[in-house]
């Protein structure tokens, strides 16, 4: 019955949400616009933005020196390796691998552990007595494993020191790429602002011959026509140059890169060597990259003796006291007392005995001293490609400098003589100053292509100085 009156209570109560919910809508009038726009639903985790760099941040990225400065290869290098941001971030590398040599020299820390009983069963003067304990362990690593660990980590810290020598040797040569390539298009602008120079005194001088009525009009335009020709390119060549320039703040960090450098120097650069045998040995011996194989190949080989060592097992010793409560009773009454505790535990090696451990280091092992192969291998091709690419461009700024370039000046000024003279064309010299523009072009193309075989040169033969 009570049950039935109960339900007969809350029958009416269910029934109210369901009528509201069939009931329809009533219709409310507009709220008024506000002048706030309602913020969207923020999720359940927001994620703030990352934040942007700080005013002096600001300031140090846009700040920029319109006057150019010269700068002289040595003093750039320098200034790369001081400021460089991809180098700094790069040492950091080094300090990790600092802190996993010290690391490695640590010994484990001890384990506290206290435990304690008492009876649940009798209570007051019949409960049986309790105990309380209190351990410290020591794990000892047994097999010289601490000291073949910190071999392991050792090796490894000199094959990331290494490899950080790569890669500033490659950012020195790169950087001095970059120089050799502004140097080279200044020199191309500077021709052509010789022949727009040539070009605007022939101008002056038809202008007056037109005058004089010794040429038509059509030489006249036709002469204006070809120096605005050479002024577009002018301008083009000016601005690859100015380009090479910028290009030169790549290589450093915000501290100089504000600054518009120019470089200073020529492109008559000379190998440390040329002999095949010293360049193959000083690329065995010198190169960062391998010598840093040849670490990680000695850290995979120690890694192995590492793995042995971990058959042995550990002893893990405790020293502690404990203490146990009186009780009263009357079956088992017992005084109190207390105890001191000595533990000892180690694993049994019966099902692990490390093999697994041991055949990956050993497979390791192997694959590092064939990687260390391979790396010697193509070291090797690299160094005589490399001498290839310099020989063949060494004889083509020869060629250039052999009389070439003589002949082509001595034909240009031949036919500007005879131009004035009369005995020669407007085409004819038009076509002499191009050919003249192509071959000091082709010298430079040439110049350019012999100073990055010898930046190529050092880089595959691991020798870092490059002078220009």
């Amino acid at each position: 019955m009570k049950t039935c009156f109960y339900l007969l209570l809350l029958t009416p109560c269910l029934a109210l949400p369901v009528a509201a919910a069939d009931a329809p809508a009533v219709k409310q009038a507009p709220a008024a616009p506000s002048a706030v726009m309602p913020l969207p639903e923020a999720p359940s985790a927001v994620i703030p933005p990352p934040a942007g760099p700080t005013a002096d941040r600001l300031a140090e990225l846009t700040t920029y020196s319109a006057e150019r400065k010269p700068i002289k290869l040595e003093e750039y290098l320098d200034k790369v390796a001081a400021s460089n941001l991809a180098y700094a971030a790069q040492r950091y590398n080094v300090t990790i691998a600092e802190t996993v040599v010290a690391a490695s020299k640590l010994f484990q820390n001890p384990v506290y552990q206290f435990s304690g009983a008492r009876d649940l069963t009798y209570y007051g003067r019949q409960a049986l007595p309790g105990y309380y304990q209190y351990v410290v362990s020591q794990t000892f690593e047994m097999g010289g494993k601490r000291t073949k660990r910190w071999l392991v980590a050792r090796k490894n810290y000199a094959a990331t020191s290494a490899t950080l020598q790569s890669f500033l040797q490659n950012l020195r040569l790169d950087a001095s790429a970059a120089y050799a390539d502004a140097i080279a298009l200044g020199k191309v602008a500077m021709q052509f602002q010789r022949t727009a120079t040539l070009l605007r005194e022939l101008l002056l001088a038809q202008e007056e011959r037109q005058k004089a009525g010794d040429i038509s009009d059509v030489d006249l335009l036709q002469t204006r026509v070809e120096v605005r020709q050479f002024e577009a390119e002018l301008l083009n060549a000016q601005a690859q140059a100015n380009n090479a320039e910028l290009g030169l703040n790549a290589f450093l960090g915000p501290k100089f890169s504000s600054t518009h450098w120019y470089p200073v120097g020529t492109l008559d650069v000379t190998p440390k060597t040329t002999e095949l045998f010293k360049l193959l040995f000083s690329a065995i011996r010198n190169r960062p990259d391998l010598i840093a194989l040849r670490h990680m190949r000695d850290a995979a080989l120690a890694n192995i003796n590492l793995e042995k060592a971990k058959r042995i097992p550990d002893i893990n010793v405790g020293v502690g006291y404990m203490r146990s409560t009186s009780s009263y009773n009357d079956t088992s009454p017992q005084p109190l007392y207390n105890m001191g505790v000595l533990q000892l535990s180690m694993p049994l090696p019966v099902w692990n005995r490390n093999k697994t451990g041991i055949a990956a280091a050993n497979a390791q092992a192997s694959q590092a001293q064939l990687q260390l192969d391979d790396a010697e291998v193509k070291a090797g091709v690299a160094v005589r490609q490399s001498l290839a690419m310099f020989g063949s461009a060494h004889e083509r700024v020869r060629l250039y400098q052999s009389g070439v370039l003589k002949d082509v000046d001595a034909a240009l000024e031949k036919r500007v003589l005879s131009y004035k003279r009369g005995a020669s064309s407007l085409l004819e010299l038009l076509d002499a100053q191009r050919k003249a523009n192509e071959v000091w072009i082709s010298f430079y193309t040439a110049q350019i292509d012999h100073a990055r075989s010898v930046i190529e040169l050092h880089r595959s033969a691991g020798i870092w100085l490059v002078h220009f």
